[in-house]
């Protein structure tokens, strides 16, 4: 018995040991930016929220998602090391997911935790505090609610330089708003599934774009006049489009 004891006792001092040095298992994380993803991540993204940019890329070890992306719409998406989705990144910040503990944690009777990153990393991007009067006066007779989470330089077509801010507000997704170089309201885009969208919209592509692989997700955009555009999104092995299309199916402009 006395040597049983002695065993263990040495087993615990390493293991403690092991969680001391170096820190080694306590999670930590560093910004980058898309770069550092794989590619099997990028492509999940890309298909799956067409609509949004990468902002930044949180890169975690000793968790259990190595990569946390952080889109321009503040939503979080988590992958492993290979790029494989693993869901909701939120969920996956500072080396847990929900129920699952770290060892180490549980023997030290503490937990450790992995600050959040607030600003993104996107050169395009707008400090929200410094959106134009004319902008926030616009969002609060509109939107009343609404919080802005982000804003950023893009260019589309047929518009031109624009700004994009993204609003949210609580129970609904992100919506975008689209302002000219004048800080003129041109659109609010709306994500919507691709089967939800006017047939004449799929029979345009269909007809044009035979081969291309389309995107679930599209864009709903209404315009100022209240006139309604679909943003379509294929793809042709790494070669992606976004179409633009009005309600009754005619060519506005493909980016």
């Amino acid at each position: 018995m006395k040597n049983v004891m002695i065993v263990m006792l040495v087993t615990m001092v390493a293991v403690l040991s092991s969680c001391n040095k170096n820190d080694q298992v306590v999670p930590s994380s560093q910004v980058t930016d898309a770069t550092s993803l794989p590619a099997k991540a990028v492509s999940y993204a890309a298909d799956n929220y067409p609509d949004a940019t990468i902002d930044y890329v949180l890169l975690q070890t000793n968790a259990v998602a190595r990569y946390i992306a952080v889109l321009n719409t503040t939503e979080e998406l988590a992958f492993t090391t290979t790029g494989d989705y693993l869901g909701d990144g939120k969920q996956y910040r500072g080396g847990h997911h929900q129920g699952d503990t770290i060892h180490c944690d549980t023997i030290h009777g503490g937990e450790h935790h992995v600050g959040g990153h607030h600003g993104g990393h996107n050169g395009n991007q707008i400090p929200v505090d410094s959106l134009p009067v004319i902008i926030t006066d616009f969002i609060s007779a509109n939107y009343a609610g609404y919080s802005v989470i982000h804003a950023e330089y893009d260019t589309l077509c047929p518009e031109g330089a624009v700004k994009e801010v993204m609003i949210s507000i609580s129970g609904a997704e992100p919506m975008k708003l689209v302002f000219d170089s004048n800080d003129t309201f041109l659109m609010q885009a709306n994500r919507a599934l691709y089967s939800t969208i006017p047939q004449a919209v799929k029979d345009y592509i269909t007809a044009n774009y035979s081969g291309y692989q389309v995107s679930d997700k599209s864009e709903k955009l209404t315009l100022a006049d209240n006139s309604i555009q679909h943003s379509v999104y294929i793809r042709f092995d790494s070669n992606r489009k976004k179409v633009r299309i009005t309600d009754a199916g005619i060519l506005v402009c493909v980016q």
